[in-house]
């Protein structure tokens, strides 16, 4: 028992981290595309009016969805967060929620139910469940997040060493990955597809290391360690400060989305385009990403297209 409530303790921590840098936060993490708002308002079979968004942070994606005229329940357990998301939500149907989502409590069900690099801070045992049970029949569930890594080889590798040596592994009782397989297995979710939206940044060194500084795993670290670490990253991208135009990151804004069995339609949807059927990422570079930047959908084998009322085989 004395475990199990440490273990609690330690994820509430690191969950609720990010209020000490929120303005960073909503400065240097990434914005989300508008491509992604088109991706799941074409995988829907009806009208998303309304959104509970899980783990809102300061707006990224809520602001996202709310200029598209969906009304969205932002759940934010950090006071801090929830405040730059207020402030930065003003004026668009936003309903900030401080609160997380196993404590969140309302009789509405939502047309979709989404989470923007967060659904690794909710509970395992109960995430599925609880988000069906949140869903209008036919809902959709939406994760997704934007991995990326430095594309130049020395500049990773220096980067990726500096973290090993510094930042501790992630505690699977604070950080729960979730995967394609979790969400496929999952009782009353069908359809589930998975759209990659490339994307590439360039960025200066100061504004990758500031983004790092807004990372749980570099948050956990005591403020001397912190900054020694994040001195030591800063170091090493020298000759972004001798190029024109940055560093670049390519990477993308991976989408996994799925729909409430109880679907109004029985009809078989197909992917698009922009789908595809099979992941080639390890277990540990998607963990890697995620200590990272964020994002803990681990994606470790063939995507699941279901037909509503099946199982896969």
């Amino acid at each position: 028992m004395t475990s199990q409530r440490g273990e609690q303790a330690n994820e509430l921590v690191r969950g609720l981290s990010f209020g000490s840098v929120a303005n960073q936060y909503e400065r240097y993490r990434l914005d989300y595309p508008d491509e992604l708002v088109d991706a799941v308002l074409q995988y829907a079979r009806g009208p998303l009016r309304s959104a509970l968004e899980v783990g809102a942070g300061t707006g990224k994606a809520t602001r996202l969805f709310a200029s598209r005229g969906i009304e969205v329940t932002a759940l934010e357990p950090d006071a801090e967060m929830a405040h730059v998301l207020e402030r930065t939500t003003r004026g668009i149907p936003v309903e900030p929620v401080v609160t997380t989502f196993e404590e969140f409590r309302t009789a509405r069900h939502f047309d979709m139910v989404y989470a923007a690099a967060a659904w690794h801070w909710t509970d395992p045992a109960s995430r599925w469940a609880r988000a069906v049970e949140m869903l209008v029949p036919g809902g959709v569930l939406a994760l997704f997040g934007r991995p990326a890594e430095l594309q130049d080889p020395d500049l990773f590798a220096a980067v990726d060493e500096i973290e090993k040596q510094v930042l501790l592994e992630d505690d699977p009782a604070v950080v729960h990955p979730w995967s394609v397989e979790d969400m496929t297995a999952a009782d009353g979710l069908i359809d589930v597809v998975q759209s990659d939206l490339p994307c590439v940044v360039t960025t200066t060194a100061a504004d990758f290391v500031s983004r790092l500084a807004t990372v749980s795993a570099y948050l956990m670290l005591s403020p001397p360690a912190r900054a020694d670490a994040l001195h030591r990253v800063r170091a090493v991208p020298r000759p972004i400060r001798h190029r024109r135009h940055g560093a670049t990151v390519p990477g993308s804004t991976g989408l996994t989305a799925a729909q409430e069995l109880r679907a109004p339609c029985s009809c078989p949807r197909r992917p698009t385009s922009g789908e595809r059927s099979s992941i080639g990422t390890s277990r540990r570079a998607a963990l890697r990403q995620g200590r990272r930047f964020g994002n803990y959908g681990l994606h470790t084998g063939p995507s699941v297209f279901r037909r509503p009322g099946t199982r896969p085989a």
